[in-house]
């Protein structure tokens, strides 16, 4: 888009683009559709950051981190009447509201099919409001398991709304996740500052690029296999919404102020939510190898950088 006349500061100016997406298979990058669930992240063109040292207009890259502009959002999204949605911000509709209030009640012993139901043929449009955030990620499937709950913050004593949207197959192991995304949210309170926004969500899907990806307010989840570790992975993700969320750093330039400060707070959150356990628990030799790191939950993240 070239303007005819500069944009002088403190002024606005519109951009449309009749911008279209063909969805991808999962496998090939953090945006896409497994069967009939979708993971839309990374789907819309997003304007350049201009800093104290210029211009940066970054591309996508799959497996790339991502440096973006703060924005408001009011994003309108139109599907099948049966399609749950999780997203960025805060659902508008009262009567959605409500579905996903009664969906988060249904006991599910996880023995239901995984296979997707048929798409209803009657379509809604639902819409999500946020200020202050960086990106905005949308995700959804016919077939979640929903729970809902909320967590005090400790320090401004404000309610934070919180779920866990999990696929039929993994509704057991997931069966306390959303207690885990109100852990995350209290503990990184605690000791980093407080949380921003008013919900926070994870949702079980699929990604090609490792075990979570976060997104402001929301994040995906990989395939896990154990509690503690999913525990682990939404902790992290969540933890995002601090490094690079809040602080809005460029990860691109400055890694350490991204993954390094929040694995930083994710090993202290580890360290708190399972003292006695962790990757060398009963193989004390593991700590002589490693110039005797006897941290236990640092030990697995030493043991993968040292490998690389």
């Amino acid at each position: 888009v070239k303007r005819s006349e500069p944009l002088a500061p403190g002024s606005s100016t519109t951009i449309t683009t009749p911008l279209r997406v063909k969805i991808p298979e999962g496998k090939f990058s953090r945006l896409g559709h497994t069967g009939q669930a979708y993971y839309i992240t990374q789907w819309y063109p997003k304007p350049a950051v201009f800093d104290a040292t210029g211009w940066h207009a970054m591309p996508y890259l799959g497996n790339g981190e991502f440096y973006s502009e703060f924005g408001s959002f009011d994003v309108l999204i139109t599907l099948p009447a049966n399609y749950i949605v999780g997203a960025t911000g805060l659902l508008q509709e009262q009567t959605e509201r409500t579905w996903m209030d009664s969906l988060s009640t249904v006991p599910n012993d996880g023995k239901g099919p995984n296979s997707f139901p048929a798409s209803k043929t009657e379509l809604k449009t639902i819409s999500f409001k946020q200020g202050n955030v960086h990106d905005f990620a949308w995700l959804a499937d016919k077939r979640f398991v929903v729970r809902k709950s909320e967590v005090l913050l400790p320090r401004s004593g404000r309610t934070v709304t919180t779920w866990a949207f999990s696929t039929p197959k993994n509704v057991r192991l997931w069966s306390d996740a959303v207690s885990y995304v109100n852990e995350s949210v209290r503990l990184y309170s605690q000791w980093v500052g407080d949380y921003p926004y008013d919900v926070c969500t994870a949702v079980d899907g699929t990604i090609s690029a490792g075990g979570g990806m976060e997104y402001p307010m929301i994040t995906v989840i990989g395939n896990m296999s154990d509690k503690m570790g999913l525990d682990n992975v939404i902790a992290h993700e969540v933890g995002h919404n601090w490094f690079y969320g809040i602080l809005g750093s460029n990860e691109r330039d400055h890694a350490w102020m991204d993954e390094g400060m929040n694995s930083f707070v994710e090993l202290r959150y580890m360290r708190e939510r399972y003292p006695a356990t962790g990757f060398n628990v009963g193989i004390p030799v593991l700590g002589k190898l490693t110039g005797g790191i006897g941290d236990a939950h640092r030990l697995q993240n030493e043991l993968g950088y040292r490998l690389n």
